[in-house]
């Protein structure tokens, strides 16, 4: 049985990753201007963050 303040009383998620924010960010504004070589590269600079940072 949940009480009805339930959501109010759960954790708070846990802050993002301003590196993850910003390699996507980046990746974003590469795709959105069509410039699929760098959007490859953000794709691949977050595999390499996410393994050190996050792995």
């Amino acid at each position: 049985m949940t009480t009805p303040n339930a959501a109010a009383q759960a954790p708070a998620p846990p802050a993002r990753c301003a590196e993850c924010r910003r390699i996507k960010a980046g990746h974003y504004e590469a795709s959105r201007s069509g410039d699929l070589q760098k959007a490859r590269a953000w794709t691949e600079e977050m595999g390499r963050h996410v393994w050190a940072a996050h792995a």
